[in-house]
């Protein structure tokens, strides 16, 4: 199971949002959850996140029909680990792509470009791994 194999949880999810395919933006942390956040409320997340269990940042493209939707990152001593998680109507959902011993500027950047172009470059060249349920 990937390091956040168990945030990305429907629980999680306002269920009307779900039911009716309303597309929403979901940024959560250790600490709170925004909803269409703006730029600026996920790059302070991320450069809040700390090396502690309960500290992560992930933003969640929820009902766009996109292959990954949802991204997070831990940082663990002085790196970042990063995880691109494809959609649950997606052929590679269960799957987690991670790339582990990033900077800071290098997690700002992929969550830029994902908030930007809802895309996640290159991240079948990640290391590839399964939720376990």
């Amino acid at each position: 199971m990937g390091i956040f194999g168990f945030l990305k949880n429907e629980d999680q999810i306002d269920d009307e949002q779900l039911k009716n395919g309303e597309p929403y933006v979901e940024l959560s942390t250790g600490l709170d959850d925004y909803e269409n956040p703006s730029w600026s409320q996920v790059e302070s997340a991320v450069h809040d996140v700390v090396d502690s269990e309960d500290s992560f940042a992930t933003l969640s493209f929820v009902n766009y029909n996109l292959e990954v939707d949802t991204i997070q990152c831990i940082k663990d001593d002085e790196y970042y680990s990063f995880e691109a998680l494809p959609a649950k109507d997606s052929e590679e959902f269960g799957k987690i792509y991670h790339k582990e011993s990033l900077t800071l500027e290098e997690v700002v950047e992929l969550f830029k470009t994902f908030y930007d172009t809802q895309k996640v470059i290159g991240y079948k060249a990640f290391i590839e791994d399964h939720f376990q349920e």
